[in-house]
């Protein structure tokens, strides 16, 4: 085989073929990088520590819910095990304290030494920002995280044998688990709580009865409740056969026509057509529903 159109004398160059090259291999799909990781924001947050340990070692214990391994670095994850030990203990923590700690369990030199521990509080100029290389590491830390569990499913689907439908939730589950672990819950004082709940009062005073929350369509109790808002969980508790379906579907339907907010109705005990019906018997007016479970007003 030849890699020209023809081999004759009177062949035009232009007709020739070039020999096929490969294209070349892209970086993107690489797995041999280094993992996600910011050295720099890791040095931060222990200077930061080292600073002002009173103040931001709360607040990193608090951030950190999966403890030292949101650090890449072996020699940064040894220091913050060695910080939270100290801060759960009540114990002064400054370079020459956490530098003895370190001695006593043989693990200075593991870190670099009292040379490296000295050039922690040198990385930042304060420790005000120390939120911003809090939120970088977390960050880090969850892109990680993500690849460990992304190659893991990979390797799980080429060796699967069982069922599609048990994969795709054990997937599910793998994916839910690190979005739940952004969640980050907030500890407030019982200062801030108080001045909250006074700021509430002089709104509702300001307010002379008027509704702060959406309104349910029932005087009696929006007067009590002063409306639904946002972040509240209720519940709607009685003996079977006695209104909770209908009473929850006509707040629902007083919201999305008298208020005209949209309003999602999710339902275990029948289906969206069903519920459509139920919606046309309980109020003068219709609603349109689509044909899946999830029914919605608009």
């Amino acid at each position: 085989m030849t890699n020209s159109v023809s081999e004759g004398a009177g062949a035009s160059p232009d007709l020739k073929r070039s020999p096929r090259r490969k294209p070349a291999p892209s970086n993107a799909g690489r797995v041999d990088r280094l993992p996600p990781h910011s050295p720099e924001a890791e040095q931060g947050v222990l200077g930061c520590v080292l600073l002002s340990p009173n103040d931001c070692m709360g607040e990193c214990v608090e951030k950190f819910k999966s403890g030292d391994e949101v650090f890449y670095d072996l020699r940064h994850q040894t220091i913050f095990t060695v910080l939270a030990e100290m801060y759960d203990r009540r114990e002064a923590i400054d370079v020459i304290t956490l530098q003895q700690r370190l001695k006593n369990q043989q693990l200075l030199e593991e870190v670099g030494g009292i040379a490296y521990l000295a050039t922690l509080p040198d990385t930042v100029p304060s420790a005000a920002n120390l939120r911003y290389y809090l939120d970088i590491v977390q960050e880090k830390y969850l892109l990680r995280k993500m690849i460990h569990t992304c190659t893991d499913v990979v390797s799980r689907v080429y060796d699967y044998e069982g069922e599609l439908d048990a994969l795709m939730d054990e997937v599910e589950r793998d994916i839910l688990r690190i979005s739940e672990s952004r969640v980050q819950s907030h500890t407030s004082t019982i200062k801030d709580l108080v001045k909250k709940a006074i700021s509430t009062i002089e709104d509702f005073h300001q307010r002379q009865g008027l509704l702060t929350g959406v309104g349910t369509g029932f005087a009696d109790l929006d007067k009590m409740t002063s409306g639904l808002h946002g972040g509240e969980m209720i519940v709607i508790a009685a003996r079977p056969s006695m209104g909770k379906t209908s009473l929850a579907m006509n707040m629902a339907e007083h919201v999305a026509i008298e208020q005209r907010l949209p309003v999602g109705v999710f339902s275990l005990e029948m289906t969206s057509e069903s519920r459509g019906f139920q919606s046309c018997n309980c109020g003068p007016r219709r609603a349109a529903w689509p044909s899946n479970s999830a029914s919605s007003f608009s």
